[in-house]
């Protein structure tokens, strides 16, 4: 049988995506980007925002045609949103095969063979974890590891605790066997996935610790994680994240908000002043240090206050590069239930005022890779040239060049940053 995966969301989802690739080939199965010729499509869906929610629905809807051509092609839907609208979606998409919620992947090599009619699959499973079962390598130099699943954290408006269910974490040795296992066939880039990534603990191991040993692993050359959660940074932590030469100068911390009043209403666990402190300690020896985020605007019950203490954090932390969001209610979260305080037009306001900042921020904290020699992974050739190439500096920048000698997706190349484009950083090889 063949297979064809369609995914949506954020990057457990693709890795997730990577794992139900592992074991659809472990029964035989092959994959095939010929949607047209697969007997298994498989639709790994988000439900961070309703919108997420209606374009995967959207994408399942033009498939309702392939049913008619061939009778015994089966539907999947999985991930957040099976977990999220359940058996409701039976009754708006009636040819879907099967729903599947993200703690019974395992289980689906079974369904396919045993299984002919309509079945739902989501209730929590708290001790499934996917022990021993690793996800297909996502390009042959760079991979994700999940490390932890679900949340504990409660934030106010967000729907995750309640369709990935409580925290998990993977057994240590699980997570360095899988690692290793990628380096063995070429990997030299990890990035570790949860969450609330940097929460993770498992019996002795911490994750300074568990990032500590990920080092020790011969080829693997830059670790990333994401996402990471203000809360857990402390000073174990902040001094191997700046000591380890293996783990990348760049985090992805999320303010949220700037407001401590709009932060305590979020259930976010942090104030300004935490937050503000771990970013100068991640910068203290290296401005350099490549700080991304999230920010939401017009929150239910931010003020004009709350949103200028905002754009004052926003100015202070000078974000490398921030996803930007307007607030909108979350059906199924407690912010839900409030009544909002801000009309559209005056959250698009606050949004557009945001933007205009760190579009300002970002360019400025560019300017300095200017003329500067960086080590840069080699990711692909450009879409735009394919003479030129695209890979990342350590600090998580996009570079463009045009090579002077053989590359390869994988390969390490020194490049001299002699222009930037936008917010492009452009360069030549210089060599070692």
């Amino acid at each position: 049988m063949k297979y064809h995966i369609a995914t949506f969301g954020c990057q457990m989802n693709e890795y997730d995506s990577g794992l139900l690739s592992s074991l659809l080939e472990g029964v035989g199965c092959q994959a095939t980007s010929n949607t047209e010729e697969a007997d298994l499509l498989f639709f790994n869906t988000c439900s961070i925002r309703e919108k997420a929610e209606e374009t995967a629905i959207a994408r399942v809807s033009q498939y309702q045609c392939f049913k008619r051509k061939n009778p015994k092609l089966k539907i999947f839907i999985v991930g957040c949103m099976a977990k999220n609208k359940g058996k409701d979606l039976f009754k708006k998409l009636p040819y879907v095969d099967y729903i599947i919620g993200p703690d019974h992947y395992k289980e689906i090599p079974e369904i396919i063979l045993k299984h002919k009619h309509r079945h739902l699959f989501i209730d929590f499973d708290e001790t499934e974890n996917y022990q021993g079962y690793y996800a297909k390598l996502q390009t042959p130099y760079s991979t994700s590891v999940s490390i932890q699943r679900g949340c504990n954290k409660r934030c106010s408006y967000c729907i995750v605790p309640y369709v990935r269910g409580k925290e998990k974490y993977r057994d240590a040795i699980d997570v360095l066997a899988e690692i290793q296992r990628a380096a063995d066939q070429g990997v030299s880039e990890i990035m570790l996935l949860g969450q609330t990534v940097n929460a993770y603990h498992n019996e002795n191991i911490s994750f300074a610790t568990l990032l500590d040993k990920i080092s020790q692993i011969n080829g693997i050359e830059r670790i990333r994680f994401t996402s990471p959660h203000p809360r857990h940074y402390n000073d174990e932590l902040l001094d191997v994240l700046i000591s380890n030469p293996k783990i990348c100068n760049h985090a992805h911390l999320p303010l949220q908000s700037g407001s401590d009043a709009i932060l305590k209403k979020m259930r976010r666990q942090y104030n300004v002043e935490q937050f503000l402190s771990i970013v100068e300690r991640l910068r203290k020896n290296n401005p350099l240090y490549a700080i991304t985020t999230d920010i939401i605007s017009g929150f239910v019950g931010e003020t004009d206050d709350d949103f200028e203490q905002t754009l004052n954090v926003v100015r202070e932390a000078e974000f490398d590069n921030a996803f930007m969001f307007i607030y909108s209610p979350r059906a199924g979260t407690e912010s839900f239930q409030e009544k909002e305080t801000l009309s559209e037009k005056e959250k698009w306001g606050r949004h557009e005022r945001l933007v205009v900042i760190q579009n300002e921020i970002i360019s400025k904290r560019n300017k300095l890779m200017f003329n500067r020699d960086e080590k840069i992974l080699v990711e692909r050739p450009s879409t735009k040239d394919p003479e030129e190439w695209v890979g990342k500096t350590d600090n998580f920048k996009k570079v463009i060049f045009k090579p002077n000698q053989i590359v390869h997706p994988g390969d390490y190349v020194v490049c001299h940053i002699n222009d930037i484009r936008g917010w492009t950083l452009r360069g030549e090889i210089v060599g070692e």
